[in-house]
């Protein structure tokens, strides 16, 4: 196996077949999100200024891009995730509805990631925040098997039109397990090696209770203070066949209000955001109680199309030696 692909490989389906796939899984994953939950359709913002920061920096371990304006004294940066900018969007939003918000196709820039075959340089989220009256880790729950179930048919109506493809790619059930539970099953693993174990035993399902647990963990993204309330957050796991490991496919959380914030800065220290125009919102309790939930898009659609690299699903920069190790084992790339 070179690459994550394994020796021998051949796409199911030609080049063609693959943009038309690809179409269809997306277009029916942001129709069938926005009329399940009768979402506003929002184009997601791309930059932030210093001063608002409405962006997350992952505990300083990704390198802003920034760039100067030429026609002010503002600096700005590519945002990284959108979260802050979907939960400010959504406190100017007059008189909408408990359970109610936005949907945002989500693209940027993570020269800092770890490039492998289920990650690139380019990140995509289809991404969702709804607005709530307080925490129900309930709702988020029934939200994470709403999403879920839409894309177990999403991938029966794909593989009943590409009759290529095995008929279906996911676990029919999804199963709720917490950090503290993957221990017990497993306490000779590492955190990592739990995930594929289960992941492989059980099939779908999500982790929970588990970012305090991993906040130093050199090997998992840092979480930053002043998004996410870590007790909440949930991520959703799936295994992958072909790339022979567990897979994440999307999460959900509540984003902090003033309390969960000073908790979390007790934890994290990242007293250099204290101020921010948007940490101040949150201190004031200008921003509403609201639940943000993403799919990692290219990963899904890896998953239906049966495709061992994320590059046979989306654009990037590749490394010249994977593409000339493509090119000779006909495997196209974007």
């Amino acid at each position: 196996m070179k690459f994550g692909i394994v020796l021998g490989y051949v796409s199911k389906l030609n080049f063609k077949d693959t943009l038309k796939a690809i179409e269809l899984i997306k277009d029916s994953l942001f129709l069938g999100i926005k009329n399940k939950f009768k979402l506003i359709s929002v184009d997601s913002g791309i930059v932030t200024n210093k001063r608002d920061w409405l962006n997350d920096d992952f505990q300083q371990t990704k390198r802003p891009i920034d760039f100067d304006i030429i026609d002010s004294k503002d600096f700005g940066e590519i945002i990284l995730a959108n979260n802050k900018w979907r939960r400010k969007i959504l406190s100017n939003i007059e008189h909408l509805e408990n359970k109610k918000g936005i949907i945002s196709k989500f693209s940027t820039i993570d020269r800092d990631a770890k490039v492998g075959n289920t990650s690139s340089i380019i990140y995509d989220e289809l991404g969702i925040e709804l607005l709530t009256k307080e925490i129900d880790m309930k709702f988020l729950d029934s939200i994470l098997i709403e999403l879920y179930s839409l894309i177990y048919s999403i991938d029966i109506k794909t593989s009943e039109q590409y009759k290529n493809l095995k008929k279906s790619h996911f676990a029919k059930t999804l199963t709720f397990v917490s950090y503290k539970k993957l221990r017990e099953l497993y306490p000779l693993l590492t955190f990592k090696e739990r995930i594929n174990k289960f992941a492989k035993e059980n099939g779908s399902f999500v982790l929970k209770d588990y970012v305090e647990k991993i906040i130093n963990h050199k090997s998992m993204n840092s979480f930053s203070e002043d998004v996410f309330d870590f007790k909440t957050y949930s991520k959703l796991y799936v295994y992958n066949y072909e790339c022979e490991k567990a897979v994440s496919i999307g999460y959900a959380s509540y984003q902090v209000d003033r309390e969960v914030l000073r908790k979390q800065n007790l934890l994290l220290k990242e007293n250099y955001k204290n101020n921010t125009n948007y940490n101040y919102l949150i201190k004031s309790n200008a921003l509403p109680v609201s639940l943000s939930s993403g799919l990692f898009i290219n990963r899904v659609t890896m998953m239906i199309l049966e495709k061992q690299h994320i590059a046979e699903v989306h654009s990037s920069i590749w490394d010249e030696e994977f593409i000339e190790y493509c090119r000779a084992n006909k495997i196209k790339v974007f």
